[in-house]
């Protein structure tokens, strides 16, 4: 990230956010929480919020939108990362609580068109502007997994929810990247 970069971070612990906070800004030349946005140093900003729930997607929503507000900003980078394994000791004849099923495609899928949708708007189609959504995809997007029904069939729906806003959006770069 370039000098006068805001970095955003989203996670339900505080604590582990504000410990990479500190370990970011140690790295830098001493970057500050928020204040001036002509500032050459890197601004981290966190939001502890379980984006599994409305609330927390609210919350971390009216974050994302009030940074973007800043028009000094001329590349948006947002990489969806957040996302749960699920309890794999289920195989698929156990999945048959929809409440829990409907949980976990919340905050798996939900929460990354909710928040990715949210960012793009804010940013807008700024001239010479450069706008990039990562999507931290897995090989269980291809592949099958015994008892990783949920995981499996979350990643194949972000994977192709990713490929919607590509062709949908042709201005934005879109990338689904499988770190395994």
């Amino acid at each position: 990230l370039g000098p006068g970069s805001a970095l955003l971070l989203l996670a339900r612990s505080a604590e582990a956010l504000a410990e990479l906070a500190a370990e970011l800004r140690a790295g830098t030349t001493g970057g500050d929480t928020g204040g001036d946005t002509g500032s050459t140093e890197l601004r981290v900003q966190c939001v502890a919020a379980d984006l599994g729930c409305q609330e927390g997607l609210r919350r971390a929503s009216a974050v994302l939108r009030e940074l973007l507000q800043d028009a000094s900003f001329g590349r948006l980078l947002l990489v969806n990362n957040a996302g749960s394994l699920g309890d794999i000791s289920k195989s698929f004849l156990d999945l048959t609580d929809l409440e829990e099923i409907n949980t976990y495609f919340s905050f798996n899928l939900s929460s990354a068109l909710c928040l990715t949708s949210a960012a793009l708007r804010a940013f807008g189609a700024r001239p010479g502007c450069s706008r990039t959504v990562v999507n931290i995809s897995s090989l269980c997007a291809l592949e099958p997994f015994p008892s990783w029904a949920l995981y499996c069939s979350g990643k194949a729906a972000r994977e192709m929810l990713f490929r919607v806003l590509a062709k949908e959006e042709p201005g934005i770069r879109v990338l689904s990247y499988a770190p395994g």
